[in-house]
């Protein structure tokens, strides 16, 4: 374990000022990890964050055992003021006059009946960044709408996509629509204190954790626009049976092995095909194959071996044979050989596996603070590194701030109009791929960085082949991924592989402020480009650097995407029903949940620089990052010895707590029941009768009886219209939502309403409709400048107008095959 330390970050010397309800809670402790100071403003009583489940057992009734307190308040500090007091309130206004960030996630409207709204702290401190996070934003018809984390997940299609196909959806096993939500304000902040540096003047943030979610959709959002109808086995579909590679043959995704569980990804293109028959071959070499079996090309993939490679026989009994290989297997011995041999293979870990996982023992990952084990920074910054300072305060611990006058750490306003982009003059050489990665680079572009985006046709980007594609014609250029991915970018082909190509992309490097990169650890140093070589020259240059495992430790090296990324990191063991294997979250989960830490990460090193002038590395672990989503559950393993499992539709916050069939072909309404006064509500809408005892007001009475409430609910929801029940449920004041459907998304009026869509005119594609931002900013609005371009769409405009070269220098790159 490593103690912590107390050293400068790259927030150091920012304030903020902390009014959130659980559902913003994670904001606050993303800032505070980057050494801003966050002083929570709690109401007499203390925050109903600190009782939030799970809790150190024994202690419920305790203020300080709730460990999503724990996890979510490190290294904030508590001041408590009762806002119903005017006089109280005059006091909260000093201490905000004095702030750099005012974050809040309550009703829309709520503070500003209080004088606490937007306008009046504008007057108050012309410089504040003042922050909402709610489930839908701050206008529009769904504005109001009581929401949960379930509904909320509903409402953006994650939850549809999820689950045993014979039983309804699940959400990912625990709560994770507020973490996206605050985790995506958290990181657009930092983008509008880079802005506020050059301006002195702040602005409204307003985040939609509808909106964040979408973006985990990976490509359910595509389908719709592309191809006329949900992606393939999704909305009506949901519940047929899978589509076989060939008669009795169909590609298995999560393993039985000896100690629990994995996921596989068996089909995805060439690097599937290529991990499949390693696969293959690591069974035949270890006798676990009919002899006959030896010479089938295995490593042509499921796909090609269906399409003619090998009999349904064969097929068949391969598959059977290499699941029963696996089923004698530990997940470390998966696990050591899928790092050596590059599988697309991953053992589902559980809370108890990550506290003894090899690689986060190597890098040194879990830190001690106060007494408990915590998971480690979200990102390795070389200069200005995470600190984890302090445990979550007691109540009430540092009044003292109250008396202590501070200005805000901006610089006098200049009333410049109009304000430019937030990021506009940084400059990015984008060498990611993929899907995290990418969004990283894609966050700075639609902020008005310059980004070029360097890929080549001779070692394609996966997404480039991943549908879905117009008309459902399949091209390099005709999906959604990529375009969707990539707005606001510039395309250049270089081929790495030539010299030209590699001397090019130094050149590129050298015109840029920032080096994006996801390639396999040392790639960029066979390449040249390592930080180590290119910052003797460039000390002000900053690099990224975005893997699953991170740079360092024995598991560098590890091949896979966002299914695997979930299963190393814990949330692929929770999310299922508790009588089932786990079948993990939706598609390549972490995929998005990490850009939302590293671009905070980064941009807190772009604002570095700009003060300081000091470039540096940073060294994201995409699993390392996705832990934080499930942090409280970590802690509840190491606090309590208690291992989460798949929840199903379980909760602790919650009850009733569903996802109830409706009328319609698959169709579904999610629910939870939260407080007494949503509780009597439903109770009178739906006339359960036997629970009219004033006890059932107690959340945890109900949750004893939830499997009744359930066999109650299940047969009122089954008949009605999912949309008008939705309807009933919300005028009820009950959060609810009906499990909306990629198809959906374009008819929400609540998305209508905020622009979220935007359609733009791809080169290939057409006109196609992409996701915008989660946050809208009041000032310097981020905005999706053109599609992701195609494949090389921008060479010559980067190698003429950003690198300068002529035409006969540009021909001679084309000649010796460096632009392909």
């Amino acid at each position: 374990m490593v103690t912590t330390e107390v050293a400068p970050g790259p927030l150091d010397g920012i304030r903020v000022i902390d009014l959130t309800t659980a559902r913003g809670e994670l904001a606050g402790r993303i800032w505070a990890d980057l050494g801003a100071d966050v002083i929570k403003v709690e109401p007499p009583g203390g925050s109903p964050s600190r009782r939030t489940p799970p809790f150190i057992i024994g202690r419920e009734d305790d203020g300080d055992a709730s460990l999503f307190w724990a996890a979510t308040a490190l290294g904030k500090r508590s001041v408590v003021l009762d806002i119903d007091d005017p006089g109280e309130r005059e006091r909260l206004k000093h201490l905000i006059a004095g702030a750099d960030v005012l974050v809040e996630s309550s009703e829309p409207g709520h503070l500003a009946r209080f004088g606490l709204g937007y306008e009046a702290m504008r007057e108050l401190n012309p410089s504040l960044l003042y922050v909402s996070i709610t489930p839908f934003g701050q206008s529009g018809p769904h504005a109001a709408l009581p929401a949960t984390d379930l509904t909320v997940e509903a409402a953006s299609g994650l939850l549809g996509f999820q689950g045993d196909r014979d039983r309804p959806p699940v959400p990912v096993g625990y709560p994770q629509s507020s973490f996206h939500g605050a985790a995506q304000a958290a990181a657009d902040a930092i983008i509008a204190m880079i802005e506020r540096d050059r301006s002195g003047l702040g602005q409204h943030l307003d985040t939609s954790m509808q909106a964040a979610v979408i973006g985990t959709l990976l490509t359910g959002t595509g389908a719709p626009p592309l191809t006329g109808r949900d992606p393939p086995r999704t909305g009506a579909e949901r519940g047929d049976p899978p589509r076989d590679l060939a008669p009795g043959v169909s590609p298995p995704t999560t393993l039985e092995v000896a100690d629990g569980q994995a996921v596989i990804t068996p089909v995805l293109g060439d690097v599937g095909d290529r991990s499949f028959g390693k696969m293959m071959r690591w069974a035949a070499d270890e006798g676990a194959l009919d002899e006959d079996l030896h010479d089938v090309s295995w490593s042509t993939g499921l796909q090609g071996l269906a399409a003619g490679g090998a009999t349904p026989d064969q097929l068949s009994r391969g598959l059977a044979q290499l699941l029963a290989f696996f089923r004698g297997k530990t997940k470390h011995e998966l696990q050591e050989r899928a790092v050596a041999e590059k599988l697309l293979l991953a053992p589902l870990y559980t809370t108890a596996d990550l506290l003894v996982d090899p690689q986060l023992q190597g890098r040194e990952y879990w830190r001690e603070v106060g007494g408990r084990t915590y998971p480690g920074p979200f990102a390795l910054l070389s200069r200005t590194p995470i600190r984890h300072r302090a445990p979550a305060p007691e109540l009430g611990a540092d009044q003292h701030l109250l008396e202590s006058p501070r200005r805000p750490a901006a610089p006098a306003p200049t009333m410049t109009e109009p304000r430019p982009d937030a990021l506009s003059g940084i400059k990015v050489a984008d060498f990611a791929w993929v899907g995290a990665g990418p969004l990283v680079g894609k966050a700075l572009a639609d902020y008005g960085a310059t980004v070029v985006r360097i890929e080549s046709e001779t070692r394609l980007d996966v997404l480039r082949v991943i549908p879905p594609f117009k008309d459902n014609v399949p091209g390099i250029n005709r999906g959604h991924p990529p375009a969707n991915f990539n707005t606001s970018k510039l395309g250049l082909a270089l081929n790495l592989a030539t010299e030209h190509g590699r001397s090019s992309a130094r050149r590129l490097i050298d015109w840029s402020d920032v080096v994006l990169e996801s390639f396999t650890p040392g790639t960029m140093a066979r390449f040249g480009f390592d930080y180590e070589t290119l910052s003797k020259e460039r000390p002000d240059l900053i690099m990224f650097s975005s893997t699953l495992r991170g740079q360092t430790g024995d598991e560098r090296a590890y091949t896979g995407f966002g299914a695997q990324g979930a299963a190393l990191a814990g949330l692929g063991a929770i999310t299922g029903w508790p009588d089932r294997p786990p079948v993990g979250p939706h598609g390549a989960y972490t995929d998005f949940v990490s850009p939302r830490y590293g671009i905070a990460a980064l941009v807190a090193a772009i604002r570095s620089r700009q003060r300081t002038g000091q470039g540096q590395y940073i060294d994201h672990s995409q699993v390392e990052s996705a832990i934080h989503f499930l942090e409280p559950l970590v802690l509840d393993y190491t606090a309590n010895g208690r291992v989460a499992g798949p929840a199903g539709h379980d909760s602790d916050r919650a009850c009733p707590h569903g996802v109830y069939q409706t009328a319609g072909v698959e169709r579904y309404v999610a629910m939870a029941v939260e407080t007494p006064q949503q509780w009597h509500a439903l109770r009178s809408l739906a006339s359960i009768e036997g629970f009219g005892d004033a006890a059932f007001d107690d959340l945890g009475t109900r949750i004893i009886q939830r499997d009744t409430l359930d066999a109650i609910l299940r047969p009122w929801c089954r008949d009605q219209d999912p949309l008008a029940l939705e309807r009933r449920l919300t005028d009820a004041g009950i959060p609810a939502h009906i499990v909306a459907r990629p198809t959906d998304l374009y008819d929400d009026t609540q998305l209508a309403h905020r622009g979220f869509f935007v359609t733009l005119d791809h080169q290939e594609i057409g006109l196609v409709p992409l996701d915008g931002l989660p946050t809208q900013f009041s000032e310097t609005p981020g905005r999706l400048r053109n599609a992701g371009p195609c494949l090389g769409q921008d060479t010559e405009y980067v190698l003429r107008e950003i690198l300068g070269m002529a035409s006969e220098e540009i021909a001679e790159l084309a000649s010796v095959g460096a632009l392909s």
